[in-house]
Protein backbone atom coordinates (compact mmCIF):
# COMPACT_ATOMS: atom_id res chain seq x y z
CA UNK A 1 0.00 0.00 0.00
CA UNK A 2 1.61 3.21 -1.19
CA UNK A 3 1.43 5.26 2.31
CA UNK A 4 2.91 8.64 1.16
CA UNK A 5 -0.44 9.72 0.17
CA UNK A 6 -2.23 9.64 3.60
CA UNK A 7 -1.98 12.10 6.05
CA UNK A 8 -2.45 12.26 9.64
CA UNK A 9 -6.16 11.69 10.73
CA UNK A 10 -7.76 10.84 14.12
CA UNK A 11 -8.63 7.56 14.84
CA UNK A 12 -12.80 6.57 14.72
CA UNK A 13 -13.68 4.42 17.89
CA UNK A 14 -13.85 1.59 15.64
CA UNK A 15 -10.51 1.65 14.80
CA UNK A 16 -9.11 2.18 18.17
CA UNK A 17 -10.47 -1.35 18.94
CA UNK A 18 -8.95 -2.65 15.68
CA UNK A 19 -5.46 -0.92 16.90
CA UNK A 20 -5.93 -3.26 20.49
CA UNK A 21 -6.01 -6.10 18.69
CA UNK A 22 -3.38 -5.26 16.56
CA UNK A 23 -1.15 -4.78 18.99
CA UNK A 24 -1.93 -7.78 20.86
CA UNK A 25 0.07 -9.18 17.87
CA UNK A 26 3.28 -7.40 18.10
CA UNK A 27 3.15 -6.05 14.57
CA UNK A 28 5.00 -3.08 13.87
CA UNK A 29 3.19 0.78 13.51
CA UNK A 30 4.00 0.49 9.68
CA UNK A 31 2.21 -2.92 9.43
CA UNK A 32 -0.75 -1.51 11.69
CA UNK A 33 -1.08 1.33 9.40
CA UNK A 34 -1.39 -0.28 6.52
CA UNK A 35 -3.75 -2.43 8.12
CA UNK A 36 -6.03 0.47 9.21
CA UNK A 37 -5.14 2.29 5.45
CA UNK A 38 -4.11 5.03 7.77
CA UNK A 39 -0.42 6.74 7.76
CA UNK A 40 2.20 5.67 10.19
CA UNK A 41 2.24 8.98 12.05
CA UNK A 42 -1.41 8.67 12.95
CA UNK A 43 -0.60 5.27 14.78
CA UNK A 44 2.41 6.95 16.16
CA UNK A 45 0.75 9.90 17.52
CA UNK A 46 -2.46 7.67 18.91
CA UNK A 47 -0.46 5.40 20.93
CA UNK A 48 1.87 8.28 22.28
CA UNK A 49 -1.28 10.65 23.10
CA UNK A 50 -3.38 7.30 24.72
CA UNK A 51 -1.38 5.38 26.28
CA UNK A 52 -0.58 5.04 29.92
CA UNK A 53 1.27 2.68 32.46
CA UNK A 54 -1.72 -0.43 31.52
CA UNK A 55 -0.80 0.06 27.85
CA UNK A 56 -3.65 1.16 25.20
CA UNK A 57 -7.17 0.81 25.79
CA UNK A 58 -9.41 1.83 22.93
CA UNK A 59 -12.15 3.60 25.85
CA UNK A 60 -9.62 5.47 27.51
CA UNK A 61 -8.52 6.69 24.39
CA UNK A 62 -11.97 8.23 23.25
CA UNK A 63 -12.29 9.59 27.13
CA UNK A 64 -8.71 11.83 26.56
CA UNK A 65 -9.75 12.98 23.24
CA UNK A 66 -13.12 13.99 23.87
CA UNK A 67 -11.22 15.99 27.44
CA UNK A 68 -8.88 17.38 24.81
CA UNK A 69 -11.06 18.65 22.26
CA UNK A 70 -13.44 20.30 24.97
CA UNK A 71 -10.28 21.54 26.55
CA UNK A 72 -8.97 22.86 22.98
CA UNK A 73 -8.37 26.48 22.61
CA UNK A 74 -10.77 26.06 19.47
CA UNK A 75 -13.53 25.31 21.87
CA UNK A 76 -12.64 28.14 24.20
CA UNK A 77 -12.63 30.99 20.83
CA UNK A 78 -16.41 31.27 21.51
CA UNK A 79 -18.35 32.21 24.20
CA UNK A 80 -21.08 34.36 26.07
CA UNK A 81 -18.98 36.58 26.53
CA UNK A 82 -17.91 36.88 22.78
CA UNK A 83 -21.29 37.61 21.94
CA UNK A 84 -21.45 40.41 23.81
CA UNK A 85 -19.00 42.14 22.07
CA UNK A 86 -20.40 41.08 18.90
CA UNK A 87 -23.82 42.56 19.79
CA UNK A 88 -21.80 45.71 21.27
CA UNK A 89 -19.76 46.41 18.60
CA UNK A 90 -22.22 45.59 15.38
CA UNK A 91 -24.47 48.43 17.86
CA UNK A 92 -21.63 50.95 17.28
CA UNK A 93 -21.44 50.44 13.84
CA UNK A 94 -18.39 48.49 13.97
CA UNK A 95 -17.55 45.73 11.34
CA UNK A 96 -16.63 42.20 12.32
CA UNK A 97 -12.88 43.24 11.20
CA UNK A 98 -12.72 46.40 13.62
CA UNK A 99 -14.62 43.80 16.65
CA UNK A 100 -11.53 41.64 15.83
CA UNK A 101 -8.79 43.52 15.76
CA UNK A 102 -10.01 45.04 18.94
CA UNK A 103 -10.35 42.23 20.84
CA UNK A 104 -6.47 41.16 20.38
CA UNK A 105 -5.66 44.47 22.23
CA UNK A 106 -8.24 44.22 25.09
CA UNK A 107 -9.11 40.68 25.58
CA UNK A 108 -5.92 39.06 23.66
CA UNK A 109 -6.56 35.58 25.63
CA UNK A 110 -10.02 35.56 23.73
CA UNK A 111 -9.07 36.75 20.21
CA UNK A 112 -10.88 35.95 17.43
CA UNK A 113 -10.99 36.13 13.79
CA UNK A 114 -13.21 38.28 11.81
CA UNK A 115 -13.82 35.43 9.95
CA UNK A 116 -15.32 33.46 12.91
CA UNK A 117 -17.48 36.54 14.20
CA UNK A 118 -19.03 36.11 10.64
CA UNK A 119 -19.48 32.70 10.92
CA UNK A 120 -20.85 33.28 14.27
CA UNK A 121 -23.23 36.16 12.79
CA UNK A 122 -24.12 33.42 10.16
CA UNK A 123 -25.17 30.82 13.23
CA UNK A 124 -27.03 33.16 14.96
CA UNK A 125 -29.34 33.87 11.38
CA UNK A 126 -29.60 29.98 10.96
CA UNK A 127 -31.36 30.01 14.43
CA UNK A 128 -33.49 32.90 13.60
CA UNK A 129 -31.57 35.80 15.53
CA UNK A 130 -31.08 39.21 13.71
CA UNK A 131 -27.33 40.21 14.38
CA UNK A 132 -27.00 40.04 10.45
CA UNK A 133 -29.20 42.82 10.22
CA UNK A 134 -26.42 45.15 12.18
CA UNK A 135 -23.93 44.69 10.04
CA UNK A 136 -22.86 47.66 8.40
CA UNK A 137 -22.96 46.58 4.80
CA UNK A 138 -26.50 45.12 5.12
CA UNK A 139 -29.01 46.06 2.28
CA UNK A 140 -26.31 47.89 0.65
CA UNK A 141 -26.86 49.11 -2.98
CA UNK A 142 -24.37 50.54 -5.39
CA UNK A 143 -25.65 53.91 -7.19
CA UNK A 144 -26.03 53.63 -10.66
CA UNK A 145 -25.61 57.40 -11.72
CA UNK A 146 -22.84 58.54 -13.54
CA UNK A 147 -20.10 60.06 -12.85
CA UNK A 148 -20.68 64.13 -11.44
CA UNK A 149 -18.75 66.28 -13.51
CA UNK A 150 -15.36 67.41 -11.65
CA UNK A 151 -14.89 71.36 -10.75
CA UNK A 152 -11.58 71.45 -11.77
CA UNK A 153 -12.09 74.55 -13.84
CA UNK A 154 -13.69 76.01 -10.79
CA UNK A 155 -10.87 76.38 -8.93
CA UNK A 156 -8.71 78.93 -9.17
CA UNK A 157 -5.11 78.81 -8.34
CA UNK A 158 -5.22 75.13 -7.90
CA UNK A 159 -2.15 73.02 -6.65
CA UNK A 160 -1.69 69.64 -7.69
CA UNK A 161 -1.55 66.71 -5.76
CA UNK A 162 1.94 65.94 -7.26
CA UNK A 163 3.33 68.86 -5.59
CA UNK A 164 2.22 67.71 -2.65
CA UNK A 165 5.33 66.96 0.05
CA UNK A 166 6.30 63.23 0.07
CA UNK A 167 6.13 63.02 4.20
CA UNK A 168 2.32 63.33 3.46
CA UNK A 169 2.00 60.73 1.79
CA UNK A 170 4.28 58.22 4.83
CA UNK A 171 1.41 59.34 7.35
CA UNK A 172 3.88 59.72 9.93
CA UNK A 173 2.62 62.88 11.56
CA UNK A 174 -0.69 64.47 12.69
CA UNK A 175 -1.81 67.35 10.71
CA UNK A 176 -2.48 66.32 7.13
CA UNK A 177 -5.62 66.50 6.58
CA UNK A 178 -8.47 65.13 3.25
CA UNK A 179 -11.52 67.07 3.00
CA UNK A 180 -14.90 66.60 0.92
CA UNK A 181 -18.72 67.41 1.41
CA UNK A 182 -21.61 64.70 1.98
CA UNK A 183 -24.43 66.00 -0.11
CA UNK A 184 -27.75 65.92 1.44
CA UNK A 185 -31.44 67.19 -0.32
CA UNK A 186 -31.50 70.56 1.74
CA UNK A 187 -27.86 70.27 3.28
CA UNK A 188 -24.15 69.38 2.96
CA UNK A 189 -21.92 67.74 5.55
CA UNK A 190 -18.17 68.69 5.17
CA UNK A 191 -15.62 66.43 6.78
CA UNK A 192 -12.55 66.18 7.13
CA UNK A 193 -9.85 63.48 7.92
CA UNK A 194 -6.54 63.35 9.32
CA UNK A 195 -4.32 60.96 7.31
CA UNK A 196 -2.38 59.29 10.27
CA UNK A 197 -4.79 59.04 13.12
CA UNK A 198 -7.85 58.91 10.63
CA UNK A 199 -9.47 61.65 13.50
CA UNK A 200 -12.90 62.81 11.88
CA UNK A 201 -14.62 66.14 12.05
CA UNK A 202 -18.08 66.97 10.28
CA UNK A 203 -19.67 70.33 9.53
CA UNK A 204 -22.93 71.15 8.33
CA UNK A 205 -23.70 73.72 5.87
CA UNK A 206 -26.78 74.32 4.23
CA UNK A 207 -25.27 75.55 1.12
CA UNK A 208 -22.64 74.45 -1.70
CA UNK A 209 -21.59 78.11 -1.78
CA UNK A 210 -18.16 78.22 -1.46
CA UNK A 211 -17.20 80.90 1.17
CA UNK A 212 -20.03 79.08 3.35
CA UNK A 213 -17.86 75.96 2.82
CA UNK A 214 -14.69 77.69 3.54
CA UNK A 215 -15.87 79.33 7.24
CA UNK A 216 -17.17 75.94 8.15
CA UNK A 217 -13.88 74.60 7.31
CA UNK A 218 -11.75 77.05 9.10
CA UNK A 219 -14.30 76.73 12.43
CA UNK A 220 -13.38 73.04 12.30
CA UNK A 221 -9.59 73.06 11.88
CA UNK A 222 -9.63 75.26 14.49
CA UNK A 223 -10.73 72.61 17.23
CA UNK A 224 -7.68 70.51 15.97
CA UNK A 225 -4.59 73.23 15.58
CA UNK A 226 -1.75 72.57 13.81
CA UNK A 227 -2.87 71.89 10.46
CA UNK A 228 -0.24 71.66 8.35
CA UNK A 229 -1.89 70.35 4.96
CA UNK A 230 -5.85 70.04 3.41
CA UNK A 231 -6.07 67.70 0.31
CA UNK A 232 -9.58 68.00 -1.37
CA UNK A 233 -12.01 66.70 -4.42
CA UNK A 234 -12.16 69.26 -7.55
CA UNK A 235 -16.13 70.09 -6.48
CA UNK A 236 -17.09 73.67 -6.77
CA UNK A 237 -17.51 74.53 -3.17
CA UNK A 238 -13.74 74.71 -2.35
CA UNK A 239 -12.82 77.34 -4.74
CA UNK A 240 -12.17 79.86 -2.19
CA UNK A 241 -9.41 77.56 -0.27
CA UNK A 242 -6.99 80.17 -0.59
CA UNK A 243 -8.88 81.74 2.48
CA UNK A 244 -8.76 78.21 4.42
CA UNK A 245 -5.08 78.21 3.58
CA UNK A 246 -4.54 81.39 5.24
CA UNK A 247 -6.86 80.99 7.99
CA UNK A 248 -5.31 78.12 9.54
CA UNK A 249 -1.58 78.19 7.88
CA UNK A 250 -1.68 74.87 5.85
CA UNK A 251 -1.11 74.20 2.41
CA UNK A 252 -3.83 73.16 -0.25
CA UNK A 253 -3.95 70.26 -2.74
CA UNK A 254 -6.37 68.74 -4.98
CA UNK A 255 -6.74 65.59 -6.10
CA UNK A 256 -6.70 64.73 -9.55
CA UNK A 257 -10.42 64.48 -10.87
CA UNK A 258 -11.96 60.85 -10.53
CA UNK A 259 -9.24 59.62 -8.86
CA UNK A 260 -10.70 59.39 -5.35
CA UNK A 261 -8.53 56.67 -4.10
CA UNK A 262 -6.19 59.82 -3.41
CA UNK A 263 -8.28 60.47 -1.12
CA UNK A 264 -8.85 57.31 0.09
CA UNK A 265 -9.51 57.62 3.65
CA UNK A 266 -11.72 60.60 3.54
CA UNK A 267 -13.80 58.47 0.52
CA UNK A 268 -13.86 55.48 2.78
CA UNK A 269 -15.10 57.62 6.14
CA UNK A 270 -17.77 58.92 3.82
CA UNK A 271 -19.05 55.62 3.44
CA UNK A 272 -19.29 54.95 6.71
CA UNK A 273 -21.72 58.38 7.02
CA UNK A 274 -23.31 57.23 4.59
CA UNK A 275 -24.69 53.80 6.21
CA UNK A 276 -26.60 56.11 8.80
CA UNK A 277 -27.48 59.02 6.81
CA UNK A 278 -27.48 57.87 3.19
CA UNK A 279 -27.81 59.30 -0.36
CA UNK A 280 -30.91 61.67 -0.87
CA UNK A 281 -31.64 62.20 2.88
CA UNK A 282 -32.58 65.64 3.89
CA UNK A 283 -29.77 66.08 6.07
CA UNK A 284 -31.25 69.70 6.98
CA UNK A 285 -33.10 67.98 9.92
CA UNK A 286 -30.22 66.21 11.25
CA UNK A 287 -29.05 67.82 14.62
CA UNK A 288 -25.72 69.01 15.90
CA UNK A 289 -25.50 66.27 18.67
CA UNK A 290 -26.76 64.06 16.35
CA UNK A 291 -23.62 65.06 14.37
CA UNK A 292 -21.49 65.35 17.25
CA UNK A 293 -22.78 61.75 18.41
CA UNK A 294 -21.25 60.45 14.42
CA UNK A 295 -17.81 61.87 14.90
CA UNK A 296 -17.92 60.15 18.40
CA UNK A 297 -18.84 56.76 16.81
CA UNK A 298 -16.44 57.31 14.00
CA UNK A 299 -13.17 58.54 16.39
CA UNK A 300 -13.86 55.80 18.66
CA UNK A 301 -14.11 52.65 16.33
CA UNK A 302 -11.10 50.90 16.35
CA UNK A 303 -9.19 50.33 12.86
CA UNK A 304 -7.47 47.40 11.54
CA UNK A 305 -4.86 49.87 9.72
CA UNK A 306 -4.32 51.28 13.51
CA UNK A 307 -3.23 48.05 14.41
CA UNK A 308 -6.86 47.63 16.56
CA UNK A 309 -6.23 51.40 17.82
CA UNK A 310 -9.34 54.17 17.61
CA UNK A 311 -8.72 57.42 15.86
CA UNK A 312 -9.04 59.62 18.75
CA UNK A 313 -5.98 56.72 20.87
CA UNK A 314 -3.72 57.70 18.50
CA UNK A 315 -4.52 61.51 17.77
CA UNK A 316 -4.12 61.81 21.99
CA UNK A 317 -1.63 59.32 22.62
CA UNK A 318 -4.04 57.92 25.42
CA UNK A 319 -5.93 54.23 25.55
CA UNK A 320 -9.16 53.74 26.96
CA UNK A 321 -11.29 50.32 27.52
CA UNK A 322 -13.93 50.12 24.70
CA UNK A 323 -15.34 46.18 25.35
CA UNK A 324 -13.54 45.18 28.44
Amino acid sequence: MNTQTKHYEQLTQSKRCQLQALLKNDLSQQAMADTLGVHKSTISRELRRNSDHDGYCPEAAEKRKTERKKNARKAKKTDVQHRQIIEKGLSLGWSPENISCRIKIELPEKAISHTTIYRLIAQDKANGGQLYRELPRFGKTRWKGGKRKAGRSLIPDRTDITERPAIVEQRTRLGDWEGDTVYGQDAHLVTLVDRKSRLTMIGKVTSKNAETVANKMIEMLQRAPGAKTITLDNGGEFAMHAMVSEAVNADVYFAKPYASYQRGTNENTNGIIRRQWPKKMALGQVTAEEIEAMEYQLNSMPRKVLGGLTPLEVYTGKSVALIA
